[in-house]
């Protein structure tokens, strides 16, 4: 068979070499729903126990997430345990049993509208909720079917090659035989990305449909996680290339993670702080980034305590969740960013309007602002859990004003004389930024320096609004590339005139774990990279590997150029100092 080669969004680093292993749902071919029995008393005790059922299953789903990716990434199997919760979903199925419908029938009809009404909304987000739906549908159906929910398996080392895989799937996977995963459907944010980072396996996800038959009759395959490239029946100088740069990859992060606890200098001297980026999974979590050669917290995403519950956490519950963060920290820097909340996330009780685009809607500090007693709240939790302890900074998101920042400012000033007058120890000495992921916000560095303390670029949102590309979107999501020399040139004006005013700056992005990125950043002058735990050792390396004239002379030369394909091309064609 001759070499085919596939394009898709790289979601999760590295490389695999491995036979493809083409996965088939077992819910593909299920037969009709069997007719009701006529007792509708005992058609409902089925459905209970099959929703109790699953219940055990996916508490079991849970525990096995937890201690294989972590304690955020398990946290996917929580909102599948609240799928089988939801009353409305349950009454649906309970009227439809008692109209004479069996159980398997009325489950399914249910869990299918709902999932349907969710992908209409047009919306990732929503779109993966649908996902997860479907997937807790189709365990409880098994049980009601009287059949096991079982996964046809592979036996041997293989990249798993589907249209598409649900997280409970993904975690039931022998791991000790997956090297990756390859899907039709996802995107870098779908849930089999987010697994497959915390497993640290390579994928690439929306891949062209034809790629399944491609990998029915292919021996081997090839997933390249870092570009987005899938090559099915390679030929050999395409597999000896491929090797040869597997086993460079496989050293170089044997040889980080040796020297991972060591500061990040370069070799002429100049220092770069390095954060990680958590937010859900507390004191174990925050070990694990230490463990990594995190130097801090770069970017603790507050918003995990909103979700998935009836009603906003009150401040002693804040402040429990926040505390521990600090004390694994002991006097490093904890950036707490202010709840990132709005329509792209599904909270009930805020009682959210649709919105047609909620990227361009009420979210970040606007949503804040208009929840002032909410704020207010999280404000007091934050500056509680900080007293006595050194290191508290407070992050708002989303900010495209210097009004904006203001008002923000004078909620904080406003919490912090009503802590003072209740007598109550709070955090001193508290440094306030602010997130640059809005265009507005980077041209406008100038005016919003001397409003705070720093700047933290979330280059993820600012991609994405600089290019007008939707990075969650299956076909234009590889647009909003944070390498775009227009990104790069904002995050240059941002850094000059942070520095001009004693501003320090960080990147909190995609792009600050990415050591490809690590010498424009480190040339452009950014001060502080924050990442996902894992990538701390990988570009930790890659800073001590670039002088820092050298790194401005790559930077310098990187912005000349025309497009984010031509900036990567330059930066591949470099050599992989550290690797």
């Amino acid at each position: 068979m001759a070499e085919r080669r596939f394009h898709g969004i790289a979601a999760s680093g590295g490389v695999a070499i491995a036979p493809a292993f083409l996965f088939t749902d077992p819910a593909d071919g299920e037969a009709p729903s069997p007719a009701a029995t006529g007792r509708v008393e005992e058609e409902l005790a089925r459905l209970h126990r099959a929703l109790e059922a699953a219940r055990t299953e996916i508490q079991a789903l849970y525990d096995a997430a937890r201690e294989r990716v972590g304690e955020q990434e398990a946290e996917i199997f929580h909102v599948h345990a609240m799928f089988l919760d939801d009353p409305t979903l349950t009454k649906q199925v309970e009227e439809a049993i008692r109209r004479g419908e069996s159980a398997l029938a009325a489950w399914r009809q249910a869990v299918e509208a709902q999932a349907a009404m969710l992908e209409a909304l047009n919306d990732p987000v929503f779109s993966a909720r649908a996902v997860d739906l479907r997937d807790v549908g189709a365990r409880v159906a098994a049980h009601l079917a009287g059949k096991a929910h079982a996964l046809a398996l592979p036996s041997q080392p293989s990249i798993i090659v589907a249209r598409e895989l649900t997280p409970s799937q993904t975690i039931m996977l022998p791991h000790e035989l997956v090297r990756g995963f390859c899907t039709v459907q996802g995107s870098k944010t779908s849930h089999v990305a987010i697994l497959a980072r915390g497993l640290g396996l390579p994928a690439v996800v929306g891949v062209d449909a034809a790629v399944l038959d491609a990998a029915r009759d292919a021996a081997l395959m090839i997933v390249d996680g870092e570009t987005g490239e899938v090559i099915v029946s390679p030929t050999e100088e395409t597999l000896a290339a491929y090797r040869a740069r597997e086993a460079a990859l496989a050293r170089a992060r044997t040889q980080a993670q040796a020297s991972a606890a060591a500061p990040a200098i370069t070799p002429d001297g100049h220092r770069v702080e390095i954060g990680a980026n958590l937010g859900g999974g507390g004191r174990a979590e925050a070990e694990q980034a230490l463990a990594f050669g995190a130097e801090g917290v770069g970017l603790l995403r507050t918003e995990f305590l909103y979700m998935e519950r009836t009603a906003p956490p009150d401040e002693e519950e804040q402040i429990a969740a926040y505390a521990p963060y600090l004390e694994v920290m002991a006097g490093r820097p904890v950036i707490f960013r202010t709840a990132d909340i709005g329509g792209d996330k599904d909270i009930p009780y805020l009682n959210l309007p649709a919105e047609a685009n909620p990227f361009l809607g009420q979210r970040g500090i606007r949503l804040s602002l208009a929840r002032p007693a909410m704020f207010r709240t999280q404000l007091r939790a934050v500056l509680r859990a900080g007293a006595g302890k050194r290191g508290v900074k407070i992050m708002f998101p989303m900010v495209a004003s210097v009004e904006e920042v203001r008002a923000a400012k004078a909620h904080l000033a406003a919490v912090r004389q009503a802590l003072e007058a209740e007598g109550l120890p709070h955090a001193q000495d508290v440094e306030v930024g602010v997130m640059i992921e809005v265009p507005s916000a980077a041209i406008l560095a100038d005016a919003l320096a001397p409003e705070v303390d720093f700047f933290s670029i979330g280059t993820n949102d600012l991609s994405q609004y600089t290019l007008a590309a939707d990075r969650t979107h299956p076909e234009v999501g590889p647009m909003a590339d944070a390498l775009h020399p227009a990104v790069l040139r904002l995050i240059k004006q941002v850094v000059e005139a942070a520095h001009a005013r004693g501003v320090w700056v960080g990147v909190c992005g995609e792009l600050g774990g990415d050591p490809l990125a690590t010498p424009v950043l480190l040339g452009l002058g950014v001060d502080e990279l924050s990442m996902a735990a894992p990538s701390i050792p990988a570009v930790k390396a890659a800073v001590r590997a670039w002088p820092l004239a050298e790194a401005q002379a790559l930077a310098a030369e990187v912005l000349a150029l025309a497009s984010a394909e031509e900036v990567r091309a330059r930066l591949e064609g470099v050599e992989r100092k550290g690797l």
